[in-house]
């Protein structure tokens, strides 16, 4: 609420998340190294946007993606259902990038 200036919880998320757009995101000006995880059935971004986002990441020191099934127990937003898995994934990930 603090950075948007919003009055309320949801009025933060419809100026942010809710508005989230290619013209306003930004991705090529990211340099750092990124790790992308997608849940294969988010119900809120869906899966066709993973590809988009990681062409998207054109300056991007490293870009590694990873999307979480079914199977995992792991393919939904956040991957709740296994966060472990994806706390697992966020760990090996940084040990690699350090």
């Amino acid at each position: 609420m603090h950075i948007t200036a919003a009055r309320t919880p949801l009025e933060a998320a419809q100026k942010t998340a809710l508005s989230l757009s290619r013209e306003n995101m930004h991705a090529d000006r990211i340099r750092q190294d990124v790790l992308l995880l997608s849940g294969r059935d988010d119900h809120f971004i869906p899966i066709r946007l993973h590809a988009r986002q990681v062409e998207a990441l054109v300056r991007a020191r490293s870009v590694t993606d990873r999307v979480f099934t079914r199977d995992e127990h792991a393919q939904n937003h956040c991957q709740v259902g296994n966060i472990g898995l994806a706390l697992d994934t966020i760990l090996e990930w940084l040990d690699g990038v350090t």
